[in-house]
């Protein structure tokens, strides 16, 4: 809900939380203006939370947080992190923010950052993309910030880079590195499977189930790495040789 001032007055900014549906995913989306004083848009967000949890809307919900130009230092975005997970039981996963900083501490807790909101301008195809049958295929690198959405199989003949994002209903191939987030099975399909000629990605989602990239996987190195795939086996992700 947005508040506003009598008739003649500015706009009232405010906390905003909004479900919204990424696959079988159960996901909010939560936008603290940047006209808000960063211990002001706090207590907002406290108060909306208390309402939530009186309803037990939220609780085990993921989240991605909206932050738009908004400067944020790694210590206050590694509290409000904590403290959404500690009290409502909220998971946050991804970042929107176009400052630099706030980006840096986005990564810092691995979580995924976007230049605009999930679930605003989603993209079926991109520029350069060319569809035939039920696949998409995405010749270039998908880079930071964008968001490819297809309702089938997608083939990425680049790389997807950290802070890109990939959702198909169907499988997803990628020729050259997954680094960004890749969601197969979308509609909750846990046949598909994710196909990387290098696999680092900050997450992977097939259907509803959910993995993190392992620790060892930031290493560095120059070495040769051979195509792994991801799919669903004894209700895990599990990522194997091809």
């Amino acid at each position: 809900m947005v508040l506003t001032r009598k008739e003649g007055e500015d706009a009232l900014q405010t906390v905003e939380i909004h479900p919204w549906r990424n696959g079988l995913l159960k996901e909010l989306l939560l936008t603290m203006p940047l006209d808000l004083e960063w211990d002001e848009a706090l207590g907002q967000l406290e108060a909306r939370l208390k309402e939530t949890r009186a309803s037990a809307v939220g609780r085990d919900a993921q989240l991605t947080l909206d932050l738009g130009n908004r400067l944020v230092e790694a210590e206050e975005l590694t509290a409000l992190v904590l403290w959404l997970k500690s009290e409502y039981g909220m998971l946050v996963v991804a970042v929107v923010t176009t400052q630099q900083i706030t980006q840096e501490a986005a990564r810092q807790l691995t979580l995924s950052t976007y230049l605009m909101p999930p679930g605003g301008s989603l993209e079926s195809a991109s520029a350069g993309a060319y569809t035939g049958n039920n696949a998409l295929y995405v010749p270039n690198t998908v880079r930071s910030g964008q968001r490819i959405v297809h309702a089938g199989t997608v083939i990425v003949g680049g790389d997807v880079n950290s802070g890109a994002e990939v959702l198909a209903e169907g499988d997803i191939v990628v020729f050259g590195t997954l680094r960004g987030l890749a969601h197969a099975g979308s509609q909750g399909d846990e046949r598909a499977r994710i196909i990387a000629g290098n696999m680092r990605p900050q997450q992977v989602r097939i259907a509803s189930k959910i993995a993190r990239s392992p620790e060892d996987n930031s290493r560095g190195g120059t070495g040769t790495r051979n195509a792994e795939i991801a799919r669903v086996e004894n209700g895990e992700i599990e990522v194997s040789p091809v």
